[in-house]
């Protein structure tokens, strides 16, 4: 396979057609134009493309007029808009749509009773807790080892307008909180999954939901936090649906949020991350000016109390190759969750690579920050030198690609505070590399061991979360399948103690196809799936490790020794609660969440080249070892 071919499946592959139209200057668009002229001329290069794997013009038209709207203006369309005005933007937004299907959802869907019971939290946030274990106990869940294999499909729920599946739900009693990125705020009976209220965001809803208790004039009240794509910081009343405050955290134009949002001692830790790398093909963009951030709110107010940057404000570096100024440092964005340790005062996130020259020391790294003030207190960087963007990622490299192009090795992953079998605190990490690293917490993130599990790329190593359970940490390996490279993807059991791998559940394609077929594909869901390994978080329930794939399986492995318990094939239509016809597809970022004898995920996601789809899946045991609940 030509390397111009493995080259596009990277971060930069939904735009590296389409950007380059503008390196020709051959799209010219103005307002005189037909939107059928303006889509050809613009749109129509990548969405129809047998080798560049955007989502498919099938795909886009899940989507509602808001949400392709915010990426024509303030997201990863912004290049190929130019030259049109707001209203022919908008346009353009409903052409694509087919139609304005904003709004609430049926009538018919809605409960008989719509009242949100302020019962049992069953799961308040990514990650379970504040150290971000992924696991629950027999409190939370009644699945285990013993009656996993006896869960079956109860109902299903259709994310309006949306081609993703990625903000994770939180649970209070009856009710079951979800966002999508469509910009649509559900509460939904658990039970059931018809609707007890709806709130419509302004911009599409990317992370996952935070429920907590705030004190408010003396009261308790049960609020949801969450980001958005405009890297907005919200609040939402959880019993009323009423939005209570909407705060902006952006620290540059392309500011954006991916990391859920932490609540701690009445206050909010938020991650900003950034979407300009995949804004950096354009040869005329001045690459790079945005970097990540760490701020803290007051939770009641939404004020802002202080913030920390990852790197200095960018300052003009050399021009590219077509005369375009270039800037740094930039990058270091915040992808993960923040991780609290109470005990020493500091919270800890992730960080991912420089965006362009020069390299900075914060990048790809794990940082230690006071609770009170967001000052740095110590950082442990994984991999120097790591400056890439979306330009890298183009055949030959585009213009905006740095000299010293790295290899995109972000923490992704939320840090885990656990304990050895001495009782000493430790810091797990996972990394793109496919490294997994235990750092001690108290010697400035000294390396106590470091465990490779997967081959590390753009696409591979450990994304989105590990999890662990006693003395062992589970991690999945999301090696991407390029010809000529080391994969061994699956989920990996290993000591905590030492890093010793115990177990290796290695997962297989299962059916027969090639890179070729996967850029000639045609259609959405095609009968093999290219990408087949695990990208989503891990989660734990009792002795039970839930692992979500790329092919739309999510499996159940036994937490002792691999072996596999259950599994379900999401990526196939399902009749939902409203009576539509709904569609699953790859089951990436957000983990599995559990209810006493119910289990929940969402199948759906459309980014390089994957599987779209727009369900909330309901499981429960078919034979109960315990009371409803």
């Amino acid at each position: 396979m030509s390397s111009r071919g493995l080259r596009l499946i990277t971060l930069g592959l939904i735009v590296a057609c389409s950007q380059q139209e503008a390196v020709n200057d051959e799209v010219i668009l103005s307002d005189d134009m037909t939107m059928a002229e303006i889509y050809r001329s613009a749109c129509d290069g990548c969405h129809s493309s047998a080798e560049i794997k955007a989502p498919s013009f099938e795909s886009l038209r899940k989507l509602n007029v808001t949400n392709i709207a915010f990426a024509l203006t303030n997201g990863k369309m912004r290049t190929q808009a130019k030259g049109l005005s707001q209203s022919r933007i908008f346009e353009l937004a409903a052409f694509i749509a087919g139609d304005d299907r904003s709004g609430p959802p049926p009538a018919y869907s809605f409960c008989e009773i719509k009242s949100v019971d302020e019962g049992t939290i069953y799961a308040s946030r990514w990650g379970t807790d504040l150290h971000n274990s992924a696991r629950i106990g027999e409190a939370i869940s009644d699945i285990d080892s013993s009656n996993v294999g006896a869960l079956e499909l109860d109902w299903v729920f259709e994310l309006p307008h949306a081609a993703d599946a990625r903000s994770q739900p939180v649970i209070m009693g009856s009710t079951l909180f979800i966002a999508t990125t469509a910009g649509d705020l559900f509460a939904l009976d658990r039970f059931s999954g018809c609707t007890k209220w709806h709130l419509a965001a302004p911009a599409p809803l990317r992370t996952a939901l935070t429920l907590h208790a705030v004190t408010v004039e003396g009261s308790k009240r049960h609020w949801l936090f969450f980001g958005d794509a405009q890297s907005h910081t919200s609040a939402v009343d959880a019993v009323s649906g009423e939005l209570i405050w909407r705060t902006d955290v952006a620290v540059s134009e392309f500011s954006i949020q991916t990391g859920a949002v932490i609540f701690h001692a009445e206050k909010l830790y938020v991650p900003v991350s950034l979407y300009e790398v995949i804004l950096a093909p354009d040869p005329q963009h001045e690459c790079c000016k945005a970097h990540g951030a760490l701020s803290r709110l007051d939770a009641v107010s939404g004020r802002i109390e202080w913030t920390t940057h990852m790197t200095s404000e960018a300052v003009r570096q050399r021009q590219n190759s077509h005369g375009t100024q270039q800037w740094g440092p930039s990058g270091v964005p915040i992808w993960s969750t923040p991780t609290i340790d109470a005990k020493r005062g500091l919270v800890y996130v992730g960080s991912g690579q420089n965006a362009s020259s020069p390299a900075t020391s914060l990048s790809d790294a794990v940082i230690a920050m006071d609770l009170g003030s967001g000052q740095i207190q110590w950082h442990f960087q994984a991999t120097a030198g790591d400056t890439y963007n979306g330009a890298c990622s183009q055949f030959p490299k585009g213009a905006n690609c740095p000299k010293w192009q790295g290899p995109d090795f972000d923490f992704g992953a939320s840090i885990i505070i656990t304990q050895d079998s001495k009782g000493k605190d430790l810091l797990l990490a996972g990394q793109k590399s496919g490294d997994v690293y235990a750092l001690d917490p108290d010697e400035g993130g000294k390396v106590i061991w470091r465990t490779r599990v997967g081959s590390g790329s753009m696409l591979g190593g450990i994304h989105w979360g590990m999890a662990v359970k006693g003395d062992r940490v589970y991690a999945a390996a999301n090696d991407a399948p390029f010809p000529g490279s080391r994969r061994n993807p699956g989920v990996y059991a290993l000591e905590v103690d030492s890093g010793d791998v115990v177990w290796e559940y290695l997962v297989e394609r299962g059916c027969e196809t090639t890179l070729e077929a996967y850029f000639q594909r045609q259609q959405m869901y095609p009968e093999c799936s290219y990408y087949y390994a695990f990208s989503a978080a891990l989660a734990i329930a009792n002795d039970v490790v839930f692992a979500p794939a790329l092919d739309g399986t999510v499996r159940a492995l036994s937490s002792a020794d691999g072996k596999l318990l259950w599994q379900f094939d999401t990526a196939k239509s399902f009749v939902t609660v409203t009576g539509s016809t709904a569609h699953g597809g790859s089951m990436d970022s957000a983990a599995v969440v559990f209810a006493g004898e119910r289990v929940y995920m969402q199948s759906g996601y459309s980014t390089f080249g994957e599987l779209p789809g727009n369900v909330l899946l309901a499981f429960k045991l078919t034979s109960s070892v315990s009371a409803a609940r």
